[in-house]
């Protein structure tokens, strides 16, 4: 296998990391299927002819079949969308303000206490589902609702309680960009279209306002929340025309580099050239998606394809559909599968 100085991703091109002669070759990037601490696939709810099924469908990286016990996802419940997912817990929303979380490695779903006053379905708010870093069995689902225009009330079920409870109201908020929500540490965080990040912490209710890393903000940059790396901290991928970037949020609010690698842009008027380094080729900038993984990997739709690219090891694992591939626009939840059990929730 050759390898130039633009590495494309054509499938007929490349290797498992683990094949017995993967070891012999000199090649840059190479394809896997993962390892423990990986981001295992994605859930989402593909789309026909322009309208959205209700149907939860679930594709896993790499070569192997779906490690779930009930690949068919029967155990979960109707109607109901998948909105985050945080250690290998996910969260679901359905109709009349009910949520479950669920463990899909364990085929366990669980509907919790509905919340004291409904939540409108059609008004979508910002959730993230918050796994506790001291019990990976203890859970938050944090419900970021709109008041006014430039504030959020704060709504957090704890599993540990069995009950809902209203918090603090952030105020000179901007919106929360739909879809955003993800989780690090015990924390839960959005981005705004400020741009900016939200974060709120369930355990002492307190909010605040995070200046995004450098090149969020410049025109036409792309940029994506999601944790990465055994710290458990926030990152954040800021794909640009030129590089793929991923950064890490430290205690001081300060933002650094983790790692990067560069982009190429070919075809037609777009065509970049490098004179070194081993650059990703691409038609179209690729878009980042949320990520969760111990690895430091990153999720990104590259030309059609879904891929967990991981910059330590430069290992790239494509998400493998039972069927058309969903468009961009599709709304992935990535998932890590752990074998905890869903903890009963308490009784309120």
């Amino acid at each position: 296998m050759e390898t130039s100085a633009a590495m494309a991703f054509d499938e007929t091109e490349w290797v498992l990391a683990d094949a017995p002669f993967a070891k012999d070759l000199d090649v840059d990037w190479v394809v896997t299927d993962g390892d423990e601490g990986a981001v295992s696939g994605v859930f989402f709810h593909p789309s026909t002819a322009g309208r959205r099924r209700i149907c939860l469908s679930y594709a896993p990286f790499g070569r192997l079949l779906p490690a779930l016990p009930d690949p068919s996802l029967s155990f979960l419940p109707p109607a109901a969308y998948a909105r985050s997912s945080s250690r290998g817990l996910l969260l679901l929303r359905g109709p009349w303000s009910t949520y479950y979380v669920c463990n899909p490695a364990t085929a366990e779903c669980r509907r919790i206490p509905l919340p004291p006053r409904p939540h409108q379905f059609n008004a979508v708010p910002a959730l993230a589902l918050v796994v506790r870093p001291d019990d990976p069995a203890q859970f938050y689902v944090v419900c970021g609702l709109a008041v006014g225009d430039n504030g959020y009330r704060f709504e957090t079920f704890s599993s540990a309680s069995g009950v809902w409870k209203a918090s603090i109201v952030a105020s000179s908020v901007d919106s929360i960009v739909p879809g955003s929500g993800v989780s690090a540490a015990g924390v839960a965080y959005w981005r705004t279209s400020a741009p900016s990040v939200l974060a709120y912490d369930p355990a002492t209710e307190k909010a605040r306002v995070i200046r995004p890393p450098p090149g969020c903000a410049e025109a036409g940059a792309l940029w994506q929340l999601g944790e990465a790396g055994g710290e458990g901290g926030l990152c954040c991928t800021c794909v640009t025309r030129a590089e793929v970037l991923v950064y890490c949020l430290r205690e001081s609010d300060e933002w650094t580099v983790l790692g990067s690698f560069p982009l190429a842009i070919v075809g037609g008027d777009d065509a970049v050239e490098w004179d070194n380094g081993d650059p990703i080729a691409c038609k179209e900038t690729p878009r980042p998606l949320r990520f969760e993984s111990t690895n430091l990997e990153v999720v990104l739709w590259v030309d059609g394809r879904v891929l967990a690219v991981d910059l330590e090891t430069r290992r790239v694992r494509q998400l493998r559909f039972d069927g058309p591939t969903p468009s961009q626009e599709e709304d992935y939840v990535s998932y890590i599968g752990t074998v905890p059990r869903v903890t009963p929730v308490a009784s309120s």
